[in-house]
């Protein structure tokens, strides 16, 4: 090892136990604050990626908040709210359902084209299997009568010996 290495890993180790330092010389103050902030980001990252979820959750709390004072508007509309609720909810599932069986009919249509593909390739690779077999034979045919052929040349032009 080197001494440009040692004396970065003594930097790396001093820094280390700097952080460690600072991090116990915050008050409980200072660090409830670092997590408000911490949670404010989180929050933010969320609802940028999440909108319609956000609005939803911010509008069911300040119904439940609302439900929770005696005179309040949303206690008196309480029980339609459920039943409103109530057929949303069976509507969602509906289309949950409905959304699920064109998915399951997609997939056996799919596996359906696939088998047929399937098929189709395999009686394909048959054929040209079987074109090349009679290919390949018919070449080894012409190749002995090229070469009978062939000899039977060499032969007339040798002379014969008696």
């Amino acid at each position: 090892m080197t001494d440009a290495n040692r004396q970065k890993i003594k930097d790396q180790v001093a820094a280390g136990e700097a952080r460690h330092r600072s991090r116990e010389d915050s008050t409980l103050f200072d660090r409830a604050g670092e997590a408000a902030i911490e949670a404010k980001d989180r929050f933010t990252a969320f609802a940028k990626e999440h909108p319609l979820t956000t609005v939803a959750g911010g509008v069911a709390l300040g119904i439940l908040i609302s439900g929770l004072f005696p005179r309040s508007p949303t206690r008196r509309l309480g029980h339609k709210a459920a039943g409103l609720a109530a057929v949303g909810a069976e509507a969602a599932m509906a289309y949950m359902h409905q959304a699920m069986d064109a998915a399951g009919q997609a997939s056996r249509t799919g596996a359906h084209r696939l088998d047929d593909w399937g098929d189709t390739i395999s009686h394909t690779a048959r054929r040209v299997r079987r074109d090349a077999a009679h290919l390949l034979e018919s070449a080894g045919e012409s190749a002995r009568e090229v070469g009978r052929d062939a000899s039977e040349r060499v032969s007339r032009r040798l002379p014969r010996r008696h």
